[in-house]
């Protein structure tokens, strides 16, 4: 009897580990829908509350989301677009066997404008904001989001901006040099709607 219960036991694991790799893994549904409410949220002007201090304008960079085209790709598993142009399409939630270090993102492309604050005059960035990825389901779309952006030339990035946005339409950013030397931070609140090209 007790040989049994020992045996048992030692089975409890290997039947759980068993059941959890036979569950089906969760599928994560994208609409355009879904899209154009995302994307809605992004094109916003930014700005600190003083006088004088730093703005900073998104928009969807559609010349990029418009290239994309593959849904559930190994690096962009999805990409937000706008103005009811989104893709949709359903993914399930990957394994982790065999993927070979896939981010499968969940992103958005945009173009930015900065202004105020160190810098005299606006400067155009472009970049990317990064929400999720396929790993958490529940969490694809989930705050923060992170703000990757920078304005690059022939000979390199020039200005560099790192960004965490929330819920509630705070904005906290760093701002650095081409070296990656800090520049500044600012704390901004989204405002009205960015203005951007028309769909």
């Amino acid at each position: 009897m007790k040989l049994m219960k020992k045996k048992t036991a030692r089975l409890v694991p290997v039947m759980l580990a068993l059941m959890t790799a036979c569950s089906p893994p969760p599928t994560m549904y994208f609409s355009a829908a879904q899209d154009t409410a995302v994307m809605a949220e992004l094109e916003t002007e930014f700005s600190q509350s003083a006088s004088g201090g730093i703005r900073l304008s998104l928009c969807e960079d559609r010349a990029r989301s418009d290239a994309w085209n593959e849904p559930g790709a190994c690096g962009e598993a999805h990409v937000v677009r706008g103005g009811g142009r989104g893709i949709e399409h359903e993914e399930k939630e990957p394994s982790g066997i065999g993927c070979g270090g896939c981010p499968f993102s969940v992103l958005a492309y945009v173009t930015a404008t900065i202004d105020g604050g160190p810098f005299a005059e606006p400067v155009s960035l472009a970049g990317e904001v990064r929400m999720g990825d396929l790993y958490r389901p529940s969490e694809v779309f989930a705050y923060p989001y992170t703000l990757e952006l920078a304005r690059c030339k022939e000979q390199g990035c020039d200005v560099r901006v790192h960004g965490l946005l929330y819920a509630d339409g705070r904005l906290e950013l760093e701002v650095r040099r081409g070296d990656f030397s800090l520049l500044t931070t600012a704390r901004l609140q989204a405002g009205p709607a960015a203005v951007c090209a028309a769909r």
